[in-house]
């Protein structure tokens, strides 16, 4: 058999350069398929790669904006808790210097004979509450101000701190009709003798 004439690669001729030629041409194309194989195995790689990083990366930023919504309604929290602590003290303050001004302006209105009028007025109201009370209450000194026209069984000046005013006891009911009180509650505001005050009854 004449291996010239039956070449195992076509164009192969008596020498072996166009066996080189065909093995090294069968090499490359192995080669650039092998390559474009390994390209596309990189290229899906890097692409699900980068897909995972970006799900990293956006579970790291929604996690983050989180905290810091977190963080900021929590601020929010202890600012609005300072901010009505530093409110209460405030008020506690303003409430504290307007009964001492109070208590100063009360304690020379009792000095007036005009006082005298509004013991008259205090005791006529709060004996429309209990008309039939079994004690009077007030402050020392103060029972010489109340009206001659009502009978009280009992007058005691004990009371302390209620800057004027009286209460009545009995029936087991107390009405208290002292400035402190009146000063403290809220409502409408009738006149006594010139002096306004707030209506405020304790039964």
């Amino acid at each position: 058999m004449d291996e010239r004439k039956s070449p195992a690669f076509p164009g192969l001729t008596g020498d072996l350069s166009g066996f080189w030629k065909a093995l090294l041409e069968q090499h490359q194309e192995r080669r650039l398929t092998l390559k474009r194989v390994v390209d596309d195995d990189l290229a899906d790689m890097i692409t699900a790669r980068r897909m995972e990083v970006e799900g990293i990366v956006h579970d790291l930023r929604r996690s983050a904006a989180m905290r810091l919504a977190e963080g900021l309604e929590a601020n929010r929290r202890a600012e609005d808790r300072q901010k009505r602590a530093c409110e209460a003290e405030i008020q506690e303050v303003f409430s504290r210097l307007v009964e001492e001004e109070l208590r100063r302006l009360l304690e020379g209105f009792r000095r007036l004979p005009k006082y005298r009028d509004v013991m008259e007025a205090l005791a006529k109201e709060a004996l429309e509450v209990l008309p039939s009370p079994s004690a009077v209450l007030v402050e020392k000194g103060d029972g010489v101000f109340l009206p001659p026209w009502s009978v009280f069984r009992e007058v005691r000046e004990e009371l302390e701190g209620v800057w004027g005013g009286l209460i009545l006891v009995g029936d087991g009911r107390i009405v208290d009709n002292t400035f402190r009180t009146r000063g403290r509650s809220r409502g409408r505001a009738p006149r006594f003798g010139g002096f306004v005050s707030n209506e405020g009854f304790c039964l």
